[in-house]
């Protein structure tokens, strides 16, 4: 299986986990990433052996690259995200998906409309915490589960 190509937007302070976690998957690969603060892109990209960074339009316009990766800051998300639709990426973006509904509609839309994928959740989303909440829960730790949201 061939791995998928990541592009990532954002080299603020979520970066970290995501650069870590994408090292213990075999099936993606974070192969560039940019950043409006060049001296932290450049930082990232050596710190976790990026082939590739430059601006945004390189990674949109780079074809290796299926998902765009939005760790950018909230009010950045929708302007990012449509930009890289539009350029026929997938998108999968740090919380939230856009600071508005108008401009969430947009971005749904626009996916739908393209054929592409788009997906927004915290890093942390069925992480360690989460996965251990659901064991318990599975494993009946606490009771019986009544109508999917109410314990016995």
């Amino acid at each position: 299986m061939d791995k998928v190509k990541v592009g990532l937007v954002g080299c603020g302070n979520i970066c970290d986990i995501y650069f870590q976690n994408a090292k213990k998957f075999s099936n993606f690969e974070i192969v560039a990433c940019c950043d409006i603060i060049e001296e932290r892109m450049r930082n990232k990209a050596q710190e976790y052996e990026i082939p590739h960074m430059g601006s945004l339009q390189d990674i949109l316009n780079n074809p290796e690259i299926e998902i765009v990766l939005n760790l950018t800051l909230p009010q950045s998300h929708s302007e990012v995200t449509l930009a890289a639709l539009n350029a026929g990426k997938n998108v999968y973006s740090e919380k939230p998906l856009a600071v508005d509904l108008e401009d969430g509609k947009k971005i749904v839309d626009l996916a739908q409309s393209k054929g592409l994928r788009v997906g927004c959740a915290p890093d942390t989303f069925l992480g360690g915490r989460l996965q251990m909440c659901r064991k318990i829960i599975d494993d009946g730790w606490l009771g019986k589960i009544i109508g999917g949201t109410a314990f016995m």
